[in-house]
């Protein structure tokens, strides 16, 4: 076992590292959304709608922000723990859940740190009216018919931003390329298919 703990903190330390570089260079935006796991929605606790602009910590919002960046940094410091409880002569067992709580804990702050960092570089002279007209990439689904509240991330002044979405059209999947179309407040943006948007424009042309 201690050879699994060691391959699962080498593979994730690794990977961990270049992201943290990629995130201080302001590109790690790409890196954390290319792979963002898309899960269906699930029934909040208070069965709220998702109307745009609605906070609730609600399952489903959790669930759906299950990330690679969320699963390199779980895969690193399961290993480290486990390796720190195997060296210790612990139970695999024991290993086992030592290394499950460490990794839970750690990625949870990571995701708090990483966040921390984006918001900086975001912050200051940014102007989201900027993003208008550029295209992006779903980060998390947007659903259809302004039904709720998606990410996207969309380069703006030269910076790859993690930004709040809405979509009057038809629902977004992770990984969607999209136009942004309006703003609609200081941290939202209105986005629309990019092959819809061009075929639209092309109609129009004509």
């Amino acid at each position: 076992m201690g050879t699994f703990f060691l391959i699962c903190a080498a593979i994730g330390g690794t990977i961990l590292v270049l992201q943290l570089g990629l995130t201080l260079l302001g590109l790690g935006g790409d890196l954390a959304g290319a792979d963002a796991v898309d899960l269906p929605d699930l029934p909040d606790g208070d069965g709220g709608d998702g109307a745009v602009g609605h906070e609730g910590a609600g399952f489903s919002d959790l669930a759906r922000k299950l990330t690679f960046q969320a699963v390199v940094s779980f895969l690193a410091f399961f290993g480290i723990g486990g390796l720190s409880a195997r060296g210790s002569d612990w139970s695999p067992g024991l290993s086992l859940a030592t290394a499950t709580a460490v990794g839970l804990a750690a990625t949870a702050l990571l995701g708090y740190a990483f966040g921390g960092l984006r918001k900086l570089q975001g912050s200051g002279s940014l102007r989201l009216s900027n993003a208008v007209g550029e295209v992006g990439r779903v980060y998390l689904r947007v659903p259809g018919g302004e039904g709720g509240v998606g990410k996207v991330i969309v380069t703006v002044q030269g910076r790859s931003e993690e930004l709040r979405a809405v979509t009057p059209g038809p629902e977004l999947r992770a990984g969607e390329a999209v136009v942004v179309t309006r703003v609609v407040d200081d941290r939202t943006l209105e986005v629309v298919d990019q092959a819809a948007h061009v075929a639209k424009s092309a109609s129009l042309a004509d």
